[in-house]
């Protein structure tokens, strides 16, 4: 357990990659299917299910692909709101938070 939290602290200045970002929270699906947890962000991983990967990909990659913000700047940004915001973490509030910290319109 300790050395799992000194790699976190060690990765937490800069993730490089949404994977970097998942190792730092353990995630059980309660509700499969995103049945009645739709309104709140995972941050972990959980069989198979990647929440930050469909957020950059749907909500983030435009962006970066056009670029407006930088894919470094985006993942770091996913990383700093999960680390902000209080499990569970409303997705308007998740939104909200990366929206501010990469100055473009996430909704």
């Amino acid at each position: 357990m300790w050395l799992r939290e000194l790699m976190n602290k060690i990765n937490e200045a800069s993730p490089k990659s949404i994977k970097d970002i998942n190792d730092r929270y353990d995630y059980k699906d309660e509700h499969p299917q995103g049945k009645k947890d739709s309104p709140f962000v995972a941050c972990g991983q959980c069989n198979g299910y990647n929440e930050l990967q469909y957020i950059y990909d749907e909500k983030l990659e435009p962006h970066v692909s056009k670029g407006v913000i930088k894919k470094d700047e985006a993942i770091k940004a996913l990383s700093e709101c999960c680390a902000e915001l209080k499990n569970p973490r409303n997705r308007e509030d998740f939104y909200r938070k990366l929206s501010q910290k990469l100055l473009v319109m996430i909704k």
